[in-house]
């Protein structure tokens, strides 16, 4: 079962890397497709959850347009690009 849990995390945290990803290309590109939301529920239901609870899906296209604002302000304060640890 820790098992199970320890790829659950591994892939939530590989998830997150593609979100800051997205953040970054929504500021050059409003009409991009969040790229979690293409992976079907079914597929990775223990992700999913999570992604859900940290709003990488399921929001609207202002929410994900304001979430690219912020992370664009960060980095342009020096703030250092998210990298998958």
């Amino acid at each position: 079962m820790d098992n199970v849990n320890s790829d659950c995390f591994s892939d939530f945290a590989k998830c997150k890397s593609i979100w800051y990803s997205f953040l970054a290309e929504l500021n050059w590109n409003p009409i991009a497709i969040n790229p979690l939301e293409l992976v079907p529920e079914s597929f990775w239901p223990d992700v999913t959850d999570l992604l859900i609870e940290a709003k990488y899906i399921g929001q609207s296209r202002n929410y994900y347009l304001r979430e690219s604002g912020k992370y664009m302000d960060y980095l342009s304060k020096g703030g250092k690009p998210f990298k998958k640890k």
